[in-house]
């Protein structure tokens, strides 16, 4: 596994190999001068909880979707740190709702140390009711865990139609997205991008029925 320090300052990401998927799956690290966050961390043992604790550990652990728990309880353990997880999915949780410190629905429920430099988006009409989108405005990147994905490095996707509950919907929602200023595609699933993502994020955009250009 291993953490890989990215070419943003202060960024690290971690994964583990889906074989029968044929891609990794990946958890988020971002050393932020308030705390540190996880988003949708997978688990984190050994050498690599040590080196998150040693760089500062984790203050906030956040959630896309009720899909990615993964390892936040343990990691949410391990670190004293507080867990966000979309309201609108509550239900989803079941016995790990409780581990949940904060449901969020907009930017008022984040931590108050990162409202302006963390946005949520909501994106409807996925496998779940209502996954985030996350805009990381210092660090110029987007962040997403399900509906945005990569099964061929550079070029991006969506969750297969099979799993979206509203195709147009989402393909509304991702679209919005493309006015935010980022030069980098983080995902929960599949290779992210951090050279040319905002030209593969166009390329995901024009391949949408019904996608406008745009600029």
């Amino acid at each position: 596994m291993g953490l890989k320090r990215t070419r943003i300052d202060g960024l690290w990401f971690w994964n583990a190999y889906q074989p029968e998927r044929g891609i990794d799956f990946n958890g988020w690290w971002w050393q932020h001068a308030a705390g540190g966050l996880l988003f949708d961390p997978m688990p984190l043992a050994g050498p690599e909880l040590e080196q998150v604790r040693a760089g500062g550990g984790v203050r906030w652990i956040l959630l896309t979707n009720a899909s990615h728990l993964r390892a936040a309880p343990a990691l949410k353990q391990a670190f004293g740190a507080a867990l966000l997880a979309p309201a609108a999915e509550r239900a989803l949780f079941g016995e790990a709702a409780p581990q949940v410190d904060v449901w969020y629905e907009s930017a008022s429920e984040l931590p108050a140390e990162l409202r302006g430099e963390l946005e949520p988006f909501p994106i409807r009409g996925g496998k779940t009711p209502c996954e985030f989108a996350f805009h990381l405005v210092p660090l110029r990147a987007l962040l997403f865990g399900d509906i945005v994905r990569s099964e061929r490095t550079g070029l991006l996707t969506l969750l297969g139609d099979d799993k979206l509950s509203d195709r147009g919907a989402v393909v509304q929602a991702v679209r919005q997205l493309a006015s935010l200023r980022f030069e980098a595609v983080l995902i929960g699933d599949g290779d992210p991008i951090f050279c040319g993502a905002r030209e593969a994020y166009l390329e995901l955009l024009a391949g949408l029925a019904g996608s406008p250009a745009v600029p």
